[in-house]
Parts: structure tokens; C-alpha cells; sequence
């Protein structure tokens, strides 16, 4: 493994920069010293001497290590369970708050498991939105310590809301008393509150902090004004879910100021650049005109938002309005892997349903969205998302080698429309080799799959119980989706308005 003091020049690759040639990147090389970029260009390429490792990147493709900028590691273990369920209904099987308190090798095996998927897929950064019952400090010092073994940046959010599910969701107010009973109760405020501000003490060089109140429907009034304050105080970003599904804009239109959960967030004091909102499928016009005032950012779940039958987000009216775009992953039960070049493919595929027959932007967005503008989403855009001096030296090497990329006619468009991960011949995170000729470096990452499967084992009778006991409430909970569907509202997100026919 490459020593990170080391000064290292990446000589002979081809740098794919937003601002420069995105078909056909020129061969640029790349100084990097204390986990830094020092010098892009002419001026890397004078170093020489013993103290300097050289890596050869003649064929191969140079891009910023990928941000995925909305996950939930909790759930790691989850994948390959569950499809066509609505969101409201796979809540109830996949919530942490569904299974009993873990240990600390749960912890870390979901953690690292979710770090190895990622790194081997080219994600350098993640936001780790995670949910972590029983205000267990050892299972935050596992999470931190985790991400650190693995060698990967995070930056972490713990979880929070102090509401009842009857109240979360439209119509499940009106539910059988014999489904309500069964419903996850109010949370303490006051106890999650103290465990997240515990929490905040912990950093590292690798993980950092937000603050992730879980929805704005799913918080009081008082627990979003005390995020507001400790977002001010910390100067943490702020991430929370909003309008991921039709009943969620149904829900504020029958029970919120102005029928606006964005509105609800404003008079909390969460409206400012140090908001993220998570799918922003079901949003109105003029309430993402307020996120982009506020200078707020968006991060765009596309496969999740398809596989949970949410919709489509309507990114172009976001980006040209003036909200910075990011994209996410999300959970392993609500996407089945961490991998943003699956999502750059989807969200580029909308982006030209979208904007229309006559333009040739989609995968440049799509591109933007996974490096510039999730490190700007999460909090992080003066450290990573390019590379330029100065930067933090997170680095994917694609071999363009590969028959993907032969003919080489347009870099950016085989990327986004073409990659899959298989091609990634090396990853850098902070100026360290984690991933070299396809194969993860660190030794805290070999092993896992064994884990993994006994970790299986372990949640299968619980998994069970949770599928019997929803057996009996999905009737319930799926009436009450129906008729969110039937409540009408002036837009539709389960369809893509096409610009096909419009042209210029």
C-alpha cells in the first residue's frame, strides 16, 4: 500500500476536468503530497528523486473519487430482500427501529461491508444518514472506527425524530386501532438530542459530521429549531428526507402551513445553504425556487426513488433554477448497491427526458452531480469533487483499455452511459492506495463475506417475526396509500414530461 507521506505522481493519465475536454481528456499528470493534490499539469511532471512513487497511468481514464451524497449504512445487511413495495409499506420491514439492539460486530461488519462496495465502485466519500437505536455512544466510536479502517471519508448524520408513525404519513391517523397499535411510537426528543450533540465531540481526519433530522413531517417543531441551533453553532450541514413520496405531499397539504414542508423547515430555522434535502420527488415550482434562494442543495435518489414506485424528480427545474444537484445511492434494501455509476446512467437517462430532443448535456450533469456537487452538498466543496491544487487527492483510475472504451469517442458519455465499476483499476482516498488493480488494499476489509453471512443468520428469525406480524397491517397500510394516490394534485411524478416534441 502507498505511503500517503510519500509524494506520489500519478504520470501519463487522462484528466477528465469539467472545464476541459470531456470527450477527449488531455494527458495530464498529477503531483500529490500529504494526502493533498500539489500540482495538475507541467508542474507535477518536474518531480523527480527518490522520495517521489511513480505511478504509471498510461491508459487510463483520471476522474475525482466519486461522492455519494445520501446513504444509510444501517441497512447494509438488508439488500436483495425486498421489491415493489411503496416506501410507507418497506419502511415497516427494513426500519432500524424494527430489530433489536446490536452489536458492536454488527456495527462494523455493516459499516465496512458498505465502505467495500463502495471504494471497489469508485465512491471515495459518503453521507452516511444512519440510524443507531438505543443512544449507544460504543455503537458511534464503532461507526467512526469503522470508516476510518476502511480508509474512506464519510461524512455521518445521525438519524433522528420524535414523532409517531400514525402522524408521519397521510391518512394513518385513520387506520384500524388494531394496525396503530402496531405503529412505532413517539421516540424521547430530549435523549436523541443529548446523544447526537455526545456524539458531535468525535472527528477524524476521514469522518466528519451533519445533522439528519429524519423527515420534516417525522419532527417536532422543537426538535427542528434545536438542529437549526446546533447547525448554526457547528456550522454542520443539515440532511433530511423531504417529499420522497406522493402521500408526503399529501400529508403537507393537509396538515402543514400552507400545504409546504419546505415552509415547515423555514419557520424552524433549516431553510439556509446548510440544508440538504434528500428526492425532492413530489415538490412543487415555487417551493424549489425557495431552495434555491436559500442557496440549499438537493440529493437526487433516482434508482431508490423507481424501486420504492416513487417517481421521478424533476431535476432539470432544480438545476436550472439554481439548487446545487447532488446524487445518492441510498439504502442497500431500497437500491440493493452502492454504486453512483448505475445512478449517473438513470439520472442521465431523465435529464434527457426531461430538457429535450436538441440538447447534449445530460451526461455532464450527470457527471457534476456525482463529484462537484455532492462534495458541495455534504459540505465538502473546497476539499473534494475535482481535481485542481489544493484538493484533497480522492482519485479513480478507469482503464480505458477496457472494451467499453474502445473507441475512445467521447470519455464523459462511456463513463456515465457505459461504466459499471468493472473498470476501475485503482482508487486513492487522501493521497493512499485503498483500491489497487480492482482489489481493496486494506486488510480490515478481507474476510467479510463470512461475517456477512453469519450476520445473516442472525437477523433471519427476526426477519420472520417482522414478516408475519406486517402480513396482518399491509391491507392498512396499502389502502391508505391508495388513497393518497386518489388525492389530486396539481402535478404528476410518476410520469417524465418528455421534451421530445419541443425542440429550441
Amino acid at each position: 500500500m502507498q505511503n500517503a507521506t510519500r509524494k506520489t505522481l500519478i504520470k501519463g493519465g487522462r484528466l477528465l476536468d469539467l472545464d476541459e475536454d470531456l470527450d477527449q481528456p488531455p494527458q495530464l499528470d498529477i503531483l500529490v503530497d500529504q494526502g493533498a493534490i500539489c500540482s495538475v499539469g507541467p508542474a507535477a511532471s518536474t518531480a523527480t528523486g527518490d522520495d517521489v512513487h511513480v505511478i504509471d497511468a498510461t491508459d487510463l481514464l483520471l476522474i475525482p473519487g466519486l461522492v455519494n451524497a445520501h446513504y444509510h449504512s444501517h441497512d447494509t445487511l438488508l439488500r436483495g430482500l425486498f421489491e415493489q413495495l411503496p416506501l410507507d409499506a418497506w419502511m415497516l420491514y427494513s426500519g432500524p427501529g424494527q430489530f433489536p439492539h446490536f452489536s458492536q460486530e454488527m456495527i462494523e461488519t455493516r459499516t465496512l461491508l458498505g465502505a467495500a462496495e463502495s471504494l471497489l465502485n469508485g465512491i471515495t466519500t459518503t453521507q452516511d444518514m444512519v440510524s443507531l437505536a438505543g443512544y449507544d455512544q460504543g455503537h458511534v466510536e464503532q461507526l467512526l472506527q469503522s470508516y476510518e479502517a476502511a480508509k474512506m471519508r464519510a461524512v455521518v448524520a445521525i438519524q433522528i425524530s420524535d414523532r409517531a408513525g400514525c402522524d408521519c404519513v397521510a391518512f394513518w391517523d385513520s387506520l384500524p386501532d388494531r394496525t396503530l397499535r402496531c405503529l412505532p411510537a413517539a421516540p424521547d426528543s430530549t435523549a436523541q438530542l443529548q446523544f447526537v450533540e455526545r456524539a458531535l465531540d468525535r472527528s477524524s481526519n476521514l469522518v466528519s459530521w451533519g445533522l439528519g433530522p429524519s423527515a420534516p413531517q417525522r419532527c417536532s417543531a422543537e426538535m427542528l429549531a434545536r438542529i437549526a441551533q446546533l447547525s448554526s453553532a457547528h456550522k454542520l450541514q443539515v440532511f433530511t428526507h423531504a417529499y420522497e413520496a406522493r402521500s408526503q405531499a399529501v400529508l403537507a397539504r393537509l396538515k402543514y402551513p400552507q400545504g409546504s414542508l419546505i415552509e415547515h423547515l423555514d419557520r424552524n430555522g433549516l431553510l439556509n445553504d446548510r440544508l440538504t434535502i434528500a428526492h425532492g420527488v413530489w415538490i412543487t415550482e415555487p417551493e424549489i425556487a425557495r431552495l434555491a434562494a436559500a442557496g440549499a442543495s438537493l440529493a437526487c435518489n433516482p434508482i431508490s426513488n423507481l424501486k420504492l414506485l416513487n417517481g421521478f424528480a424533476p431535476v432539470t427545474t432544480y438545476a436550472t433554477s439554481g439548487v446545487t444537484v447532488s446524487l445518492g445511492c441510498d439504502n442497500c434494501s431500497g437500491n440493493d448497491s452502492q454504486n453512483l455509476f448505475e445512478a449517473m446512467k438513470v439520472f442521465a437517462l431523465m435529464w434527457g427526458m426531461y430538457s429535450g430532443y436538441d440538447q447534449t448535456s445530460a451526461a455532464k450533469e450527470a457527471f457534476k452531480a456525482a463529484t462537484i456537487g455532492g462534495a458541495s452538498a455534504i459540505g465538502l466543496g473546497d476539499k473534494i469533487g475535482l481535481i485542481r491544487p489544493g484538493y484533497r487527492a480522492d482519485l479513480v483510475a478507469i482503464d480505458a483499455s477496457q472494451p467499453n472504451y474502445r473507441p475512445l469517442n467521447s470519455a464523459i458519455r462511456q463513463i456515465v452511459y457505459g461504466e459499471t465499476g468493472r473498470s476501475i483499476s485503482m482508487v486513492m482516498v487522501d493521497g493512499e492506495v485503498v483500491v489497487d488493480g480492482g482489489r481493496l488494499t486494506s486488510s480490515t476489509l478481507q474476510g467479510l463475506k463470512l461475517r456477512a453471512e453469519r450476520a445473516r443468520d442472525e437477523l433471519a428469525p427476526h426477519l420472520t417475526n417482522i414478516r408475519a406480524r406486517n402480513a396482518e397491517l399491509l391491507p392498512d397500510i396499502l389502502g391508505a396509500y391508495e388513497q393518497a394516490n386518489r388525492y389530486p394534485l396539481e402535478f404528476d411524478r410518476f410520469s417524465l414530461r418528455t421534451g421530445l416534441n419541443r425542440g429550441k
